[in-house]
């Protein structure tokens, strides 16, 4: 670091806050001390950084499927504010397994990490137990779902809002009878985007014909929509709880012979990266997953650094975009006509 300094042309304590705290610095000489530690191929010792300030400098993010393409934004938001404070990340996959959950929040107490950033919706350990007591009381923030216990911070989309603009966007293209294709019974996203669907729904007058349950695959779209088709008043326009549902239920009414939107419109949630090239294109809820990713990281750092909270509650602006699986609703002659053609169409 003291040959940094002298490269630069700047004190040796001047270098390590550019390492601790560069928005202290002026911008050229920031640029000076960049340059320099470049040419002296210079990186911090981040280990021995960290037990100097009795800090791990690193941030673990807890997810119930990294396979899941939700995800892959929120953590690129994540990874780069962190990057920009100095700090690392470490992400552990819980599969949904509450032991495994627990586990991996073991190293906030162990202090081998500094904060805990939550996408499952499941804080872990046992209500009630000392070990969820401690660990409320270090950085803990929710993302994208919330966690059933007052105090943890939370960023994220006004869920039932948004559900709600789905229905009224439907009941604008002209459909009267709608359903919805829910997530895992028990999540707050299910309950929250399924308590905004059916107010919309209700201020607009459609007929809900029915609400059936999936697990946010693409496998369950398909299931759900197999029964949606088995109704004998088939609505004409779908509300999926997120993409990968969405996706699903497209396969299988296209595989019945209707065509999307013509026939059947179809709604998703997120906005993930396949729903633009979906054939067709997926009319979508967007989260701004990066922002959230972002934001919760800011958070989490103001709770390391003991500095006020941004909020409590970081609610974040969605946005509907409007692409071609959902159109005008069919002419109620014309889904008669499709129905008796259904009908007769060996399944």
């Amino acid at each position: 670091m003291r040959d940094v300094a002298e490269l630069a042309g700047v004190a040796l304590t001047t270098v390590s806050r550019a390492f601790s705290d560069p928005g202290k610095l002026a911008p050229e000489t920031l640029r000076r001390i960049e340059s320099a530690s470049a040419n002296l191929n210079y990186t911090v010792n981040l280990n021995a950084r960290s037990l100097r300030r009795r800090s791990s400098d690193a941030v673990l993010v807890l997810l119930p499927d990294i396979a899941n393409p939700f995800f892959s934004l929120v953590l690129k938001g994540i990874e780069e504010a962190a990057r920009e404070s100095g700090r690392v990340l470490l992400v552990g996959d819980t599969g949904s397994d509450a032991t495994l959950g627990d586990s991996y929040a073991g190293q906030l107490e162990a202090r081998t990490v500094d904060a805990l950033i939550l996408l499952d919706g499941r804080l872990p350990f046992r209500p009630g137990s000392p070990a969820r007591a401690r660990l409320l009381r270090s950085p803990v923030v929710a993302v994208s779902e919330r966690v059933a216990e007052a105090g943890v911070p939370y960023v994220g989309i006004d869920n039932v809002a948004a559900a709600r603009d789905v229905a009224h966007l439907l009941a604008d293209l002209g459909h009267r009878r709608v359903a919805h294709i829910g997530g895992p019974a028990g999540n707050s996203l299910t309950q929250e985007r399924e308590i905004g669907f059916s107010a919309g729904a209700c201020e607009r007058a459609l007929w809900l014909g029915g609400m059936v349950t999936g697990d946010f695959s693409i496998r369950s779209g398909r299931d759900t929509a197999a029964v949606i088709l088995s109704w004998p008043d088939r609505p004409t326009a779908v509300f999926a709880a997120n993409d990968e549902m969405a996706f699903g239920a497209i396969h299988a009414f296209k595989a019945a012979g209707l065509r999307v939107p013509e026939d059947m419109s179809v709604v998703g949630f997120d906005d993930i990266a396949f729903s633009e090239i979906h054939d067709p294109a997926l009319t979508t809820v967007r989260q701004p997953r990066r922002a959230m990713g972002r934001t919760a990281m800011a958070v989490a750092a103001a709770q390391i650094e003991g500095t006020p909270l941004p909020a409590s509650t970081v609610i974040l602006a969605h946005e509907l975009v409007l692409r071609a699986s959902a159109g005008q609703a069919p002419s109620a002659a014309n889904a008669k006509r499709k129905r008796v053609a259904f009908e007769r169409a060996p399944f």
